[in-house]
């Protein structure tokens, strides 16, 4: 990648690099999986962690949409941003175009850019969130599985669940090491087309009788996208590194302790909102340097009793984002911290779960902008709080033979506080109950149906209820942001309802299902940004209530080495009282996919092919066509003298389709092929 300030920025060879990091970056880490090395072979005991437990409530009964994307998928779809591993899955879309930098994820029509979306790191939340920007700093490489919890969530998950739940599990030693194995290590190198992108991480872990340890770390630098019309997507290439290390230890079968510290860099150049096309006079150009950090500390304790199954964690996430406008030479920053606490307990009475919990964290928000350039007119730095308590609970019990009834409810207790001296506005105080219930009913042995209503919720963030200063400036005069510290939360209610037919095995296939689900969610007190042109103000109200519905189709077919799996989604949404259609819901949109593992070869061969319909309900005359994308990849493992060495080929968009999402400004990139080798010692 070439920057303007590339003459600050070292560029060490990518592979002593990634040893380096993986070597000395950090000494103290944490996994939500281990194996238990007492016996020291290939039987494992999982860990059932504060983000697992709760996971496995959500997906019990069925009652919950929740999609997985395990190991093996994210190795085969070699993304370069996380936002790769999921775009595929039933009503997820992601918006923001074609520069990584702007990428937010969207669930049934609400994103994770404003909040809508609960976005968690191995249980622990990421709430940063800045306008334009996005919140996504974790690499693929790092990660084992993906969940995505698709439905309002808030019971288990508090505030910002409206749209569902987006779920990152990093890797641990047991990923790696197999059987008796004890201590090892990996180095990988990739390479894509598109971008001229470099890709390097490596890895070293082993375990002992009651430690399990990793400690792993990456490289990439990249070029600007090349889109499919040949042309140049300017202003996004980016260069990142970062790693993190884990560690567990178990002195005993009850007692298990877990740590984790993770830390990430990207620097990028693009313009101050990097979802519009170029830079402006408005947008001007920026040069951002974004640093993630975080650190975790997790205790389980799992007696021999059906009554206690406990799991805490104590975490720190912070996110700083500096940003020089070049052309002004003006530095602005933009820095949010989280402190939190969870702790929940699970127990187990012959056919009764019940799963309580407490939630404590606090946010600390922090901006300073450069005016100096043009000193008043520039919005004004923030430095607010806000603090969130939730209890909750939830029990999946029978009914009856055939039926099986699940129930929860949850009550949080939120606060917001403007710490600048000059700030005349109050502090926000509010709460919110969150109830849900669902009801199955088993049918036959192969179908269930279930019916399930929810309520969710999201709290005002503080740069929503705080913001001020400047907005923009016109010939009609400056237009500045107005607080609004009285802002209520939005809610809203889904309605949902599910038919599961799993086949019996016969041969045809080994296994296979259909899952159909209907929903409706009712969302009111939209916060929006009202801007007054004539009046010269800015501020954030509660403007609308909204409703929207979709449908998803999911059919999955398994025999022998094949596996096959076809999807359907669609979400519409409306504004209740006008009937006008919502912004930044995704368009109709069809996958199939296909993968063969050959049973006498180490290979497999995969494919997928996306249709996403044309987006025709907008208020005004601007709709966006529809398109087809084509993907590829394959993967080999080659024995003998070959042994531990892994080769990964994928190529995206195989066409060079040409498009644009829905919504978006930016293009998407063209067809890259992405080429990856990896050597496990």
């Amino acid at each position: 990648m070439t920057l303007k300030k590339d003459i600050l920025i070292p560029r060490p060879s990518h592979l002593n690099l990634a040893i380096g990091l993986a070597l000395g970056t950090f000494s103290i880490a944490s996994p939500v999986m281990a194996a238990d090395g007492a016996q020291q072979n290939s039987e494992q005991t999982e860990t059932v962690s504060v983000y697992a437990s709760r996971m496995d409530a959500q997906k019990a009964n069925g009652a919950v949409a929740v999609s997985t994307v395990s190991l093996e998928e994210i190795e085969k779809r070699q993304g370069s941003n996380v936002t790769d591993l999921i775009r595929h899955l039933p009503n997820v879309s992601v918006i923001g175009g074609g520069r990584d930098v702007a990428q937010s994820v969207t669930i049934r029509g609400l994103s994770s850019d404003n909040g809508r979306v609960v976005q968690l790191v191995d249980g622990t939340r990421q709430n940063f969130s800045v306008g334009h920007r996005s919140s996504l700093f974790i690499d693929p490489e790092l990660l084992s599985s993906v969940e995505v919890v698709r439905g309002p969530s808030s019971t288990l998950w508090g505030s910002g669940a409206l749209g569902g739940v987006f779920a990152q599990n990093t890797k641990s030693a047991s990923d790696f090491l197999s059987g008796t194995e004890t201590l090892g290590g990996y180095v990988k190198q990739g390479f894509n087309s598109n971008n001229n992108a470099s890709r390097t991480s490596g890895a070293v872990f082993g375990r002992t009788e009651t430690v399990d340890w990793l400690v792993q770390s990456y490289y990439h630098d990249s070029d600007d996208n090349q889109l499919g019309n040949g042309k140049t997507l300017s202003d996004s290439s980016n260069r990142e590194k970062g790693g993190f290390a884990k560690v567990t230890y178990t002195p005993s079968l009850d007692h298990q302790w877990t740590f984790i510290a993770r830390q990430g860099e990207l620097d990028d150049m693009s313009p101050s909102n990097p979802s519009i096309k170029e830079p402006s006079g408005f947008y001007p150009s920026v040069y951002r340097e974004t640093r993630d950090q975080s650190l975790s500390v997790a205790y389980d304790y799992r007696p021999a009793t059906n009554w206690i199954d406990i799991s805490s964690q104590l975490y720190w996430n912070n996110t700083e984002m500096e940003e020089h406008r070049v052309v002004p030479q003006e530095r602005d920053n933009n820095e949010t911290q989280t402190l939190g606490f969870s702790i929940t307990n699970t127990s187990s009475l012959k056919e009764l779960d019940i799963i309580t919990g407490l939630d404590l964290y606090r946010d600390s928000y922090e901006t300073i902008r450069d005016d100096s350039s043009k000193p008043g007119e520039r919005p004004a730095g923030q430095d607010a709080n806000a603090e969130n308590v939730g209890v909750f609970g939830q029990i999946n019990m029978p009914v009856s033979e055939q039926l099986q009834w699940q129930a929860g409810v949850r009550f949080d207790a939120y606060k917001g506080e403007d710490n600048r001296p000059t700030s005349m506005d109050g502090d926000s105080r509010d709460h919110a109950w969150s109830p849900s219930t669902a009801l199955t009913w088993n049918a036959t042995e192969q179908l269930a149906l279930t019916a399930s209503y929810r309520e969710a919720f999201r709290a005002p963030s503080l740069e929503e209820m705080y913001a001020s200063g400047t907005h923009f400036i016109t010939r009609m005069g400056i237009n500045r942001f107005v607080p609004n510290p009285d802002l209520k939360a939005e809610h809203s209610a889904n309605k949902e309802l599910a038919i599961t037919y799993q086949f019996t095995p016969t041969s045809y296939f080994d296994n296979a299902y259909v899952d159909v689900r209907l929903f409706r969610n009712d969302v009111d007190d939209f916060i929006d940004m009202n801007v007054d042109f004539m009046g010269g103000t800015t501020t954030r109200e509660n403007v609308q209530d909204a409703k929207l519905e979709g449908v998803e189709l999911s059919l999955h077919h398994q025999l022998g080495g094949f596996t096959n799996n076809l999807s359907y989604s669609q979400t519409e949404g409306k504004d209740k009282e006008t009937g006008s259609y919502l912004e930044n819901i995704p368009a109709h949109k069809f996958v199939a996919e296909t993968d063969y593992a050959l049973a006498t070869l180490p290979v497999s061969v995969g494919g997928r092919v996306s249709h996403y319909a044309d987006q025709d309900d907008t208020n005004d005359a601007n709709t966006y066509d529809g398109y087809i994308l084509w993907d590829l990849y394959a993967s080999y493992s080659p024995n003998g003298d070959w042994d531990g060495v892994k080769f990964d080929l994928a190529i995206d968009n195989l066409t060079d389709e040409q498009y644009t999402q829905a919504w978006a400004q930016v293009a998407s990139p063209g067809r890259d092929i992405k080429f990856n080798v990896r050597y496990q010692f």
